[in-house]
């Protein structure tokens, strides 16, 4: 199984149009997570990003992200192709990748 490629969204409605591309692209709805708070407090989320397979400094960064009020969407990919696919619909929806994606944002 590959990592999940991942991407920050300061706008839940950019989240959501994220999510129609991917869906309307072949992905298995159960491979696409949305992850944001409504109200409260936002919870840690290093331990559950770790556990994904996310880098040690993606998850901070995504984690401080989630503090301030980011939506997080998750994408699991089942075949190579796939990634890129993934990747431009986060950026085509204002999404922002983390640190370790800066090569492959360059690449789409």
């Amino acid at each position: 199984m590959h990592t999940p490629i991942t991407g920050i969204f300061w706008e839940a409605l950019s989240a959501g149009a994220a999510v129609t591309e991917l869906l309307r692209e072949g992905f298995p709805d159960a491979d696409v997570y949305v992850v944001g708070v409504l109200t409260g407090s936002a919870p840690d989320l290093r331990d559950f990003l770790a556990n994904l397979g996310i880098p040690t400094a993606d998850a901070v960064y995504f984690n401080d992200c989630f503090q301030d009020g980011a939506v997080l969407l998750i994408i699991r990919i089942q075949a190579p192709r796939d990634e890129r696919k993934a990747l431009k619909a986060i950026l085509r929806h204002g999404g922002i990748l983390p640190p370790s994606y800066e090569e492959l944002s360059t690449a789409v």
